[in-house]
């Protein structure tokens, strides 16, 4: 039977968390300084409606950003809200204070980020910290994209334009990043462990893999025949399990139990001892980015 979630070890994931931490930390350090110094050292004439209208358009931008890339499931009003406050906030902090530096510091260091973790409440300190290093790279893609169109005047667009252009464009890239990602978490790592030798193989977690061996009880793992064969040779020991699947009806499938079957599911190692492996022929495999398909049930703590 499976062996459950392995013992967790305890410092390395603190240390996984800590790490966490300093690369959210250095990249809110970076886009604070990036923003800070992309205003610095220019003169500009700016109109109050002008500048809230913008403050606007690009907050609630970067708070749909988190909101659709991290999956936070806050509603639209909310949003609407969040942008409003940190306009309303930025363009009086604009009338009140006469140093630009200190503007933009204030900004972009207290206003917004007290704006963001309004609008999204995060659970963790972590988790704002995530919020807010999106949200700032979200700003730095907007503002690259709007000055690679517009370019002063002598750009493909418009400044208006511009500004719709890179807002549906990055839009589509943020729907279409969380897409890759959705579908890239499907994968995980695995290795067989088997007459002293121990292969890596990418595997799908398939929550259709249903099949059990009939003898053992065991849940059956799908794996490539070839990637099998070529590290442990031809299999001695084997016994068929019958299978059925939509489309393909039925028939017996060559299974073979192994020492070990080792599973990293995000930050946990799951062993499986004396796991099933199913030999499924080269054709299910063939061109998919996986060379296995783990049984779901293998992922239960037993």
């Amino acid at each position: 039977m499976a062996a459950g979630i392995a013992g967790i070890n305890q410092k390395e994931q603190k240390l996984l968390q800590r790490s966490d931490k300093i690369i959210n930390m250095i990249v809110l350090v970076f886009a604070v300084a990036f923003l800070f110094v992309w205003e610095v050292g220019a003169i500009y004439e700016v109109y109050i409606d002008v500048l809230a209208i913008n403050n606007f358009f690009v907050d609630l931008w970067a708070l749909l950003a988190v909101n659709l890339f991290l999956k936070r499931k806050v509603r639209p009003l909310r949003l609407l809200f969040g942008a409003v406050l940190s306009t309303f906030l930025s363009c009086l902090a604009f009338a009140i204070c006469r140093n630009l530096s200190i503007y933009l510091l204030f900004v972009n260091a207290v206003l917004y980020p007290a704006a963001l973790y309004v609008t999204f409440r995060p659970k963790s300190r972590g988790s704002f910290f995530t919020d807010l290093c999106m949200s700032y790279l979200a700003f730095i893609l907007l503002g690259g994209m709007m000055g690679w169109l517009y370019a002063g005047g002598n750009g493909y667009f418009s400044y208006e334009a511009a500004a719709i252009a890179a807002l549906c464009l990055l839009t589509v890239v943020v729907l279409y990043s969380r897409q890759w990602l959705k579908n890239y978490s499907k994968y995980i790592q695995t290795q067989i462990i088997h007459q002293g030798k121990r292969i890596r193989v990418r595997a799908l977690s398939d929550s259709g893999n249903l099949l059990h061996d009939p003898y053992t009880g065991k849940p059956v793992s799908m794996v490539d025949r070839a990637v099998y064969e070529k590290a442990y040779g031809t299999p001695q020991a084997i016994r068929l399990i019958p299978y059925e699947s939509l489309g393909c009806g039925h028939g017996l499938l060559e299974a073979v139990t192994i020492d070990e079957l080792d599973i990293m599911y995000g930050s946990h190692k799951i062993r499986v001892e004396h796991a099933v492996l199913g030999l499924a022929e080269q054709q299910l495999f063939l061109e998919k980015p996986y060379k296995m398909i783990v049984n779901l049930q293998e992922l239960m703590i037993q």
